[in-house]
């Protein structure tokens, strides 16, 4: 279950790992996420990218019941943890030591 607030965006340095069978761009299945971006990149062109990861790009969105809303959108990865570490765990460990 994907706790929705606890969801987070990864930065650049971040190491993902993914079992093989859901790797869609990279040829092993660890790497940060700079390398997966750039691998992006590669795909869709070096100009593309930039525009799509570290600008915006302007845009319409159609929202069911609400019309058009003018605004930007940019490609970014989130972080879904399993599991909701609590802000006093780090308490609770130095604690325990």
């Amino acid at each position: 279950m994907i706790v929705e607030n606890s969801k987070r965006l990864m930065h650049s340095n971040e190491v993902i790992s993914v079992d093989r069978q859901d790797n869609v761009l990279m040829s092993h299945n660890t790497y940060k996420v700079e390398e997966f971006l750039h691998e992006l990149g590669d795909r869709i062109g070096e100009r593309n990218i930039k525009k799509w990861i570290d600008e915006e790009v302007p845009c319409e969105v159609l929202t069911p019941n609400q019309g058009w809303k003018k605004g930007k959108v940019k490609i970014s990865l989130e972080f879904y943890p399993d599991e909701v570490e609590s802000p006093l765990e780090d308490i609770r460990q130095d604690m325990n030591k």
